[in-house]
């Protein structure tokens, strides 16, 4: 979640498929986001070494262990038990990860325009008549926010 910025839903649901390593992309599909759009988002090194340990287990990255639905859905249980092994962590949710991702963009110096793409979001800072003539898709501006991303949690891991 803090690599791609995705919501939980979308990370719980993701497929195989839905992955081109040649391109390093994740395609979610409009019946799956929030916004009812197809959003395809670049992911960096880091979100690489993640995916390459998650072993092949069927068509989703994520099943259901208790056959309760296709996709893993014990966020809860698995959030306390995750966060009873962090020290010096004050309390956060899920969706914080998300805001942390858009913050560490902020701060990392991502155009809001280019942050707001990798969250997909509808509105933000482009919208009105710039939004229905600007077809840009910022893949590129995109791959290289997620770049910088990696670069600033690299550092963080190396410091601690």
């Amino acid at each position: 979640l803090v690599l791609t910025g995705m919501r939980r839903g979308e990370a719980a649901a993701l497929r195989w498929d839905w992955i081109d390593t040649d391109a390093r992309t994740i395609t979610l599909p409009a019946d799956l986001t929030k916004n009812a759009r197809t959003h395809t988002l670049p992911y960096g090194d880091l979100a690489t070494e993640v995916l390459a340990k998650v072993p092949e287990l069927g068509d989703y990255l994520f099943p259901s262990h208790g056959g309760k639905g296709p996709v893993f859905n014990g966020w809860g249980k698995s959030f306390d038990r995750f966060t009873r092994t962090l020290e010096d962590v004050g309390t956060f949710t899920l969706h914080d990860l998300r805001r942390t991702f858009a913050t560490v963009h902020a701060r990392i110096g991502t155009p809001i325009h280019v942050t707001e793409r990798l969250l997909n979001h509808v509105s933000g800072t482009i919208s009105g008549v710039a939004a229905i003539y600007n077809r840009h898709d910022y893949i590129e501006e995109m791959r290289l926010a997620q770049q910088g991303l990696d670069l600033f949690i690299g550092k963080l891991v190396e410091a601690s």
